[in-house]
């Protein structure tokens, strides 16, 4: 929830919602989902530099999941 989002700034964007799931004795789910304004405007975000700058360090929070998201 800390971690900065420029999704605003992001032609298309509309929303952000992260959701807390169930809590269990060794984890607690999440789901992200984000709203766009259509489909091309989501792709054009993916294949942007944007979205390569917001996603270069994923692999830093590998402690942080169970399995693959």
């Amino acid at each position: 929830m800390s971690r900065d989002s420029h999704l605003e700034k992001v032609p298309g964007f509309v929303e952000f919602h992260l959701l807390k799931g169930p809590e269990a004795e060794d984890h607690t789910l999440y789901g992200s989902h984000t709203v766009w304004e259509n489909r091309a405007v989501f792709e054009a975000w993916t294949k942007s530099e944007a979205f390569r700058a917001a996603h270069s360090r994923a692999g830093d929070n590998k402690p942080l999941y169970l399995d693959h998201p």
